[in-house]
């Protein structure tokens, strides 16, 4: 038998069907796309069990006779395209027949079509891309696409689709995205019967004004409120963008939307682009909402570089690069002082949670002045008592706290430096991380519940994730269509409704993030935790605060940094202190 084979037709179709279609969101995105290049104003999307039992898509666009519904179906086979030069003038989205070939490849689909000027429609069914029946049938002017049974035929693929939840959020910001890059379409999205989402054509005349309200339908009033207009235009070039104001940053970084030539894209240059312009701004936990139309000619970039045209290749990554990021620049300058803001600045956090457990104080009798001590182990100890870690050398004397953010003790003839957030982050990401390995994290119930407005595609996301985030000390509900409601929060916050609206934001990107495994993004959203309710820099702390903080992180199991591995303590002991002063021996 040979050792080369020519793999037979369906094995080679089914193969090809995977570079296009991942999951249902994909699948939805390319027949939007379709019905987007046939001239629809309108377009009403269904699913059932998140697009893999059904997935109906329906448009008003020009329809297609029936040599066409059966044509659209096979191989290589578009309207788009005459010759290969002209792939670097094309202006359509995608290759129609190439995206109904390998759906249909993979499900059972049935496609219905008739042009406005024709009496009767046309209806072809297909199953795991062999035509069933063809004939005529009535149809309202346009097309309706249905797939059913998605990945029949490939059950391995299906088992590598995530939860309904997860795939349903897709779908939305699926529909989401097309309706930001297409502000004069109308669009409606049901789920199991019920209506998820609805985007109205924008009425108005200008640009501008139908973004900034396609915007504001999409991300909810809350985040898309003062949003930043920028208008550009250029030889070549035309851009429209809506960016946060500097004193108005996002703590989630899952808000920018990026199109080029009304086509969703992922580009991190734009991104680093659009993140220098910030970063004289923003601290590092904080980031821009971003709505962004591009319009280049179509032989300035290549949208080919993969299967899904996600990614895009521009001619020139400088010239993009500097465009961006000058508008950007000049837009937030114009609209804010000279002056970039004092990043480091913070407001003052809640005090350290004090621990339960008691510790005990006394007054050293040496000093003249009181002065607290830690009781531990007898003076003369130079070495750390049993159990405890190696930096643990008692007795400790409290001198004093520099820049309000680093405690300062005398131990063991050296001195001892303790960075009290980290100290403070440590201790309590310990405390969290053993409540949910002992069962969940200790709750409070808010009194009223927090209700935080999002694209409806991140509140879908979030809710997929209430399990996770309830052994986090969370619980959430849906809150309308678009947005999600905190019952309770982890005790540490108390009532502070700031830095948990924070918080809730920035776990949204933590629980969502598909990459690491689960034990990961546990412990990034543990971190997240403590690092939110812990003392802050710049908090002024007493004697008794620091012994306290000092006391409960030599129990931790790693008092030597913070969840983040950011350095927490710094010892000069007597002999390097001998040393740095050139004298021969400790005293």
């Amino acid at each position: 038998m040979p050792a080369i084979q020519v793999l037979p037709q369906e094995v080679a179709s089914r193969i090809a069907a995977g570079e296009v279609i991942e999951r249902p969101a994909s699948m939805l995105k390319e027949l939007l796309e379709n019905s987007i290049d046939a001239g629809a104003t309108r377009i009403d999307i269904e699913s059932w069990q998140a697009g893999k039992k059904m997935l109906r898509v329906s448009d008003n666009g020009c329809g297609m006779d029936a040599r066409d519904c059966e044509l659209c179906l096979g191989r290589h086979a578009t309207s788009k395209i005459r010759a290969f030069s002209d792939l670097s003038e094309l202006r359509s989205f995608g290759f129609r027949g190439e995206a109904l070939f390998a759906i249909a490849s993979v499900s059972r689909l049935t496609l219905l079509s008739r042009p406005p000027e024709s009496a009767e429609g046309w209806k072809v069914e297909c199953e795991a891309g062999h035509v069933l029946r063809s004939a005529p049938a009535g149809a309202a002017p346009g097309t309706t696409i249905e797939v059913r049974d998605l990945f029949f035929n490939t059950p391995a693929r299906l088992k590598f689709l995530k939860s309904d939840p997860l795939e349903k959020s897709r779908l939305s910001q699926a529909v989401e995205e097309a309706a930001l890059a297409h502000p004069e379409l109308s669009l409606s999205y049901k789920s199991e019967g019920r209506q998820q989402l609805r985007f109205d054509r924008a009425g108005g005349g200008d640009p501008m004004d139908n973004l900034r309200s396609r915007a504001s339908a999409v991300l909810g009033q809350e985040l898309s409120q003062g949003l930043l207009p920028v208008v550009a235009q250029r030889p070549g070039l035309s851009m429209r963008m809506l960016l946060s104001p500097i004193g108005a940053l996002s703590a989630s970084r899952n808000l920018q939307y990026w199109f080029v030539n009304r086509r969703p894209i992922e580009s991190r240059l734009l991104q680093q682009a659009l993140y220098r312009a910030y970063d004289a701004y923003r601290s590092k936990d904080r980031h821009p909402v971003c709505v962004a139309q591009i319009e280049l000619p179509p032989d300035a970039f290549d949208v080919n570089v993969h299967p899904g045209k996600r990614e895009i290749r521009f001619r020139s990554d400088r010239d993009m690069f500097e465009i961006v990021s000058g508008l950007v620049s000049s837009a937030l300058y114009k609209n804010h002082s000279p002056q970039p803001l004092d990043v480091e600045s913070r407001p003052l956090a809640a005090s350290y949670p004090r621990s339960p457990a008691a510790v005990s104080y006394s007054l050293t009798p040496e000093s003249t002045a009181p002065s607290l001590v830690l009781e531990t182990a007898p003076s003369q100890a130079l070495v750390p008592p049993s159990g405890s870690p190696v930096w643990f050398t008692p007795p400790f004397r409290f001198l004093g706290q520099i820049e309000s953010s680093y405690l300062v003790f005398e131990a063991a003839g050296g001195i001892f430096v303790l960075d009290q957030h980290a100290a403070a982050e440590r201790i309590l990401f310990e405390r969290v991380l053993s409540e949910i390995e002992e069962g969940g994290a200790r709750a409070q119930r808010l009194m009223l519940p927090m209700v935080f407005e999002l694209p409806a595609s991140a509140a879908q996301k979030v809710l997929s994730r209430a399990a996770r985030l309830n052994r986090l000390g969370f619980e959430i509900e849906a809150s309308g269509r678009t947005g999600i409601a905190v019952l309770a929060a982890p005790a540490l916050f108390g009532d502070d409704a700031a830095q948990l609206k924070e918080l809730v934001h920035r776990l949204i990107d933590c629980v969502s993030d598909p990459a690491g495994p689960v034990a990961d993004v546990r412990h990034d959203a543990i971190a997240m935790i403590a690092c939110k309710a812990a003392v802050k820099a710049h908090d002024p702390l007493g004697e008794r605060e620091a012994l306290r903080l000092l006391e409960e992180l030599k129990d931790c199991r790693d008092g030597g940094s913070c969840p983040h591995g950011r350095r927490a303590i710094l010892a000069l002991g007597r002999d390097e202190l001998a040393r740095r002063f050139q004298r021969p021996g400790a005293p």
